[in-house]
């Protein structure tokens, strides 16, 4: 199933002429449906480790046998902009993580991506730096860990590597759930 198949089609004047309004029918592309709290049962569902370069479509052809159900994995994790919800290859992480804090020397500490993002005490709790004054009457905190800037995009990407997969058994139902959603 082609996803866009299902979608419901409005008048819209793509030329933009004021004087010669024509309509022309095209897909409503901002219709969005999310799942029915009936699915949201684990025994649906089961868990996928992203592997570094994988896609939607090749995880759905993988699991499904139907590259086109690409769109049944986003749905299933609430993706609606793979671009920024899905994780990034290691390659394209690098390149991210270079652009935004820049090289060593320059950007925000000097230290690009190995420039200190936050500091953590030894259960993940971000916490202030070492020896930082913290109350009025001169404690400071004590020890914690220096997260980088690299670090701290390598593990928000990697939050992203584990989702939701729809159970094989269920994807016609969920597929026809979909439909009768989309189509109101």
């Amino acid at each position: 199933m082609a996803y866009f198949n299902y979608f419901p089609k409005i008048g819209y004047d793509v030329r933009g002429d004021k004087n010669n309004v024509k309509l022309d029918l095209v897909v409503n592309l901002l219709k969005r449906v999310r799942k029915k709290i009936e699915i949201i049962n684990i025994s649906f569902f089961e868990q996928h480790f992203i592997q570094d370069g994988e896609r939607a479509d090749t995880i759905a052809y993988k699991l499904y046998n139907d590259s086109t159900l690409h769109w049944l994995i986003l749905y299933a994790n609430y993706i609606t902009n793979p671009y920024y919800d899905w994780p990034m290859t290691y390659l394209d992480l690098q390149q991210y993580i270079s652009k935004k804090y820049g090289p060593v020397g320059k950007g925000g500490n000097g230290l690009g991506m190995n420039g200190i993002h936050h500091y953590e005490d030894s259960s993940g709790n971000e916490v202030d730096a070492p020896g930082t004054i913290v109350t009025s009457d001169g404690l400071t905190a004590g020890s914690a860990t220096p997260i980088t800037n690299y670090k701290y995009e390598e593990f928000l990407n990697d939050s992203k590597r584990t989702i939701d997969i729809i159970r094989y058994e269920y994807v016609s139902a969920i597929v026809e759930e979909f439909k009768t959603l989309i189509i109101k």
